[in-house]
């Protein structure tokens, strides 16, 4: 397991690379310039592994925050929450939110039916 973290205004994202997914935590709140978020979902994306994205310890996710994940959804994304009313009601309100596995912690996303990712 590798691990990095990037720190960026009111944005964390920590970068956990297992044998078999790739993690990223948001820590804070996005805003419409986090240009982090794009290079740290470019990152994991090239690693060619599940993507895990745990937003358990995010305040406030904004329209590039639902972007990145619907992008990522292609190629396997589980998410991790529980996720702030804020984010679920943007989820809810454009209609995406069956699109995620959406998992209470890192273990039962790591041990996700047919994932293996352990």
């Amino acid at each position: 397991m590798q691990r990095r973290d990037s720190d960026h205004h009111s944005l964390r994202i920590q970068h956990t690379l297992y044998p078999a997914a790739y993690l990223l935590r948001l820590i804070g709140d996005t805003h419409p310039t986090s240009h982090e978020l794009a290079a740290a979902f470019q990152h994991a994306d090239a690693w060619a592994l599940p993507l895990i994205v745990d937003l358990s310890a995010l305040g406030f996710g904004d329209e590039e925050l639902l972007r990145r994940p619907l992008h990522a959804h292609r190629t396997g994304l589980t998410l991790i929450g529980p996720i702030s009313d804020s984010f679920q009601r943007r989820l809810d309100t454009t209609g995406v939110t069956d699109l995620f596995t959406i998992r209470p912690t890192l273990d039962a996303a790591l041990d996700s039916p047919g994932r293996g990712l352990r």
